[in-house]
């Protein structure tokens, strides 16, 4: 769900699936450019469950099941129109035992002809420009752990322009455990 919040802000609700296979994380990547974990905006009056089952399944063919709340994400950050965005982001360990995508394969992504659906390798996040950035540190180390404890609250700042109403907030990111 996307919303106004004056001429140049915006609002975002998102949720995401964190579907992984032999150490590899299913994305969403632009060509040429950035990916993201499988997921999408809410819609009216969608719980955040039902959310994430029907963005994973428009965009994988299949229903995830869904088992724990592991993050939740709030993100200041500037669009590439210009818009300044605050994001709430709730992020999903999920399984997903029927999809059929390869480790290999880069598949078509149905959202949109630029985007393609693949797996990529939990020690390269960096490298395949995974946003949100927090989850390059932080992805590989929880899950290798199983994700232990409760969910964890994260709060990114970045490029936020002064005025916006977030200019003032810091950067944090969860204490180590």
């Amino acid at each position: 769900m996307t919303f106004a919040a004056g001429e140049t802000q915006l609002f975002n609700l998102v949720v995401r699936g964190l579907a992984f296979r032999s150490e590899h994380l299913l994305v969403s990547q632009w060509v040429g450019g950035y990916c993201f974990p499988i997921g999408g905006r809410l819609q009216h009056g969608e719980s955040l469950e039902a959310g994430l089952t029907r963005e994973f399944l428009e965009e994988t063919g299949v229903i995830a099941v869904i088992r724990k709340l592991v993050y939740f994400h709030e993100s200041f950050f500037v669009d590439h129109g210009g818009h300044a965005i605050h994001e709430l982001g709730w992020y999903f360990w999920v399984e997903a035992p029927k999809l059929t995508v390869r480790l290999d394969e880069v598949r078509p992504h149905p959202d949109h002809p630029d985007l393609r659906l693949a797996y990529i390798p939990l020690d390269g996040l960096a490298e395949m420009r995974l946003l949100p950035g927090f989850l390059v540190e932080s992805l590989p180390r929880d899950f290798r752990a199983g994700f232990p404890g409760p969910m964890r609250r994260v709060q990114t700042r970045e490029g936020v322009p002064p005025g916006s109403g977030a200019d003032g907030l810091q950067a944090q990111q969860p204490p180590p455990d």
